[in-house]
């Protein structure tokens, strides 16, 4: 019901988008104080990080729970955690299905929940597996048609580890690798690749994981050597 109106800041959906926004942030409000304790808030919260809720509704969210963005994992098998993934993301590759790309401040919003904070995210977490979708799906999409797009991924992935980053080229990989580039494909490479203990970077052989070491120094050497093995691995459908 707010996909039509997610992002018209004036006429009808103005009013409905404030209470939505208004609302949402006593709920983290609520959260912060004593809400982590509760699966059912947790499974609350998630549900407005879903991809038909309006942009700024989830960057809010993800700013807000910033420091305590790790409560809202709960405890669920692999299925369960495919299924919300499924729910959560607006599709495969853009340029494969014809669903939309996701907003600027969508992906930045999810890139600093990637970054330095007190308490590191797991690789099991929920938001980590979500971030990781999010990002590498834009990502790969970017790499086939739009240098500006990869410009501001590069800028957007500046101060996260390189372990992070890691999974979001190996992510996008699989996915530029699938013939149907689906959103089906993106779960499933999100999944295998970081509930997979052995794909982690620094369990890597130390050449691979030099290859990987993201510093001022070595930023746009790494950055064009991940782009080009992005591209290299890529399988298009043939027009």
């Amino acid at each position: 019901v707010f996909t039509k109106g997610k992002n018209s800041s004036h006429g009808p959906w103005r009013d409905e988008l404030r209470a939505l926004e208004d609302f949402v942030s006593d709920i983290c409000e609520s959260y912060l104080e004593h809400g982590g304790q509760y699966e059912s808030f947790s499974m609350c919260l998630r549900l407005f990080l879903r991809h038909d809720f309006p942009p700024k509704v989830i960057s809010d969210i993800l700013t807000k729970l910033h420091p305590i963005l790790n409560l809202l994992t709960i405890k669920e098998d692999r299925e369960s955690m495919h299924s919300s993934l499924m729910q959560s993301v607006s599709g495969g590759l853009p340029s494969l299905d014809a669903s939309r790309r996701d907003p600027s401040s969508v992906l930045d919003a999810f890139a600093a929940a990637l970054k330095k904070r007190d308490r590191e995210l797991s690789r099991e977490d929920y938001i980590y597996l979500l971030a990781i979708t999010v990002l590498s799906r834009n990502l790969a999409s970017s790499s086939q048609r739009c240098e500006c797009g990869l410009e501001a991924m590069k800028k957007r992935l500046a101060g996260i580890s390189s372990a992070v980053i890691y999974d979001v080229f190996q992510v996008s990989k699989l996915l530029l690798e699938s013939a149907a580039g689906t959103k089906e494909n993106l779960i499933r490479a999100t999944l295998d690749t970081c509930l997979n203990s052995s794909s982690y970077l620094f369990l890597q052989d130390v050449d691979e994981q030099n290859k990987w070491a993201w510093n001022k120094s070595l930023e746009d050497t790494v950055w064009i050597d991940a782009v080009t093995f992005l591209r290299k691995n890529e399988c298009r459908k043939s027009k």
